[in-house]
Parts: structure tokens; C-alpha cells; sequence
């Protein structure tokens, strides 16, 4: 069945719009889970390796101050606490992995600029995947390639890098990225310190 240019054009507008709202789901969620929220936390918690689940359930107690990235020139989500911040891009997909390259380059494009802008802060950027559709934990950190200064540099140390392709594009493969609980209990071994 042969469908008109108008139709598939209206088909891919929404499968834009249902990526968009997925998307937005998935960041309300991980800025629920940093924040501390009772509900989000626990859920969360669920999911994790038992030996990190008290640290996960210390977010309540001890949450990081979470705040969306307005607009789409930056990163989605900063998460702060104590002396440490993390500057969080999230993303989410029903596919292992994500090509920069794809959505006709954007992804690659913002995520030079970030890197460019976060430099001469001395922090870096941090990728959040979430694997839609998996059982256990969904959640994996990334960090973007950076010279990061002071106390952060350890945690940059920690998070595995974007992969790049031979023509020094950005990807992401889930099964790489570490942990979101190891990242907490990292943070809060970072910070007990």
C-alpha cells in the first residue's frame, strides 16, 4: 500500500512528538530520582544491586538540588551537591545505542558545543541513557571527553567515555555506560571523603 508525501509526513511528526514526550518522561525521572523524591527513589532502588541500594535510598535523606536546562542549547539537567555538580544530557531509546549522527547531525553538533562551553568551567558533560523496555537497571552514565579540574576530575575519571566512530562522531552503547547507582555511590564516597 502506497501512502501519499502528506501522510508520511504527518507519521513522522508524530513519531517526533512521541520521542519528544518519551523523552521528557525519562528526564522527569532521573531528576526524580537525583532530587530525592520518595516515590521515585524507591522505584528506582528497586532495580539496583543490593549492595548499592542503602546508597540509592540515601538520596532521600541526602538529594543533590536538581533543576531543568532551559531551552535546547544546553544540557537537560544540573544536578549540585555539596561541592560537586553534574551538568546531565539524557537521553533515551528502545535501540542498545544511539548515533550522534543520526537527526541529521544535531546530537554531534550539541554535543561539541557543550564540551567547547564547558571546558573554560573546567567541568564536563554528562550523558544519562536510559534503555527503554529492560528489566533491572535502565539507567547508564556516560561522560562527554573533557580536562576537568579540581574534586570533579575524579568522578570524570570514573564514568567511561563516549565511543566515536572513525570519523570522530559520538556514540553511546548502553552496556558501556556505568551504572546510575554506582554513580550515586560514587558521588557519596566522593563526598564522605
Amino acid at each position: 500500500m502506497q501512502i501519499s508525501a502528506k501522510e508520511s509526513f504527518f507519521r513522522h511528526q508524530c513519531l517526533l512528538f512521541l520521542d519528544i514526550v518519551n523523552g521528557s518522561i525519562y528526564e522527569r525521572e532521573l531528576i526524580g530520582i537525583l532530587s530525592g523524591d520518595m516515590k521515585q527513589v524507591e522505584k528506582f532502588s528497586r532495580a539496583v544491586p543490593p549492595e548499592r541500594k542503602e546508597s540509592v535510598l540515601g538520596l532521600i535523606r541526602h538529594p543533590f538540588f536538581v533543576t531543568r536546562s532551559a531551552g535546547s542549547l544546553g544540557a537537560d539537567v544540573v544536578a549540585l551537591r555539596g561541592d560537586l555538580s553534574a551538568i546531565i544530557e539524557v537521553k533515551s531509546s528502545i535501540s542498545d545505542s544511539i548515533m550522534f549522527t543520526e537527526a541529521s547531525g544535531k546530537r554531534q553538533e550539541q554535543a561539541t558545543r557543550m564540551i567547547k562551553r564547558l571546558e573554560a568551567s573546567g567541568t564536563f558533560l554528562m550523558y544519562a541513557y536510559r534503555l527503554k523496555g529492560i528489566r533491572g537497571e535502565a539507567w547508564k552514565t556516560f561522560a562527554a571527553p573533557a580536562n576537568p579540574k579540581g574534586k570533579i576530575a575524579y568522578l570524570y575519571d570514573f564514568l567511561p567515555k563516549l565511543d566515536t566512530t572513525r570519523e570522530n562522531n559520538f556514540y553511546l552503547k548502553w552496556e558501556r555506560g556505568k551504572p546510575l547507582s554506582e554513580f550515586i555511590d560514587y558521588m557519596n564516597r566522593l563526598q564522605s571523603d
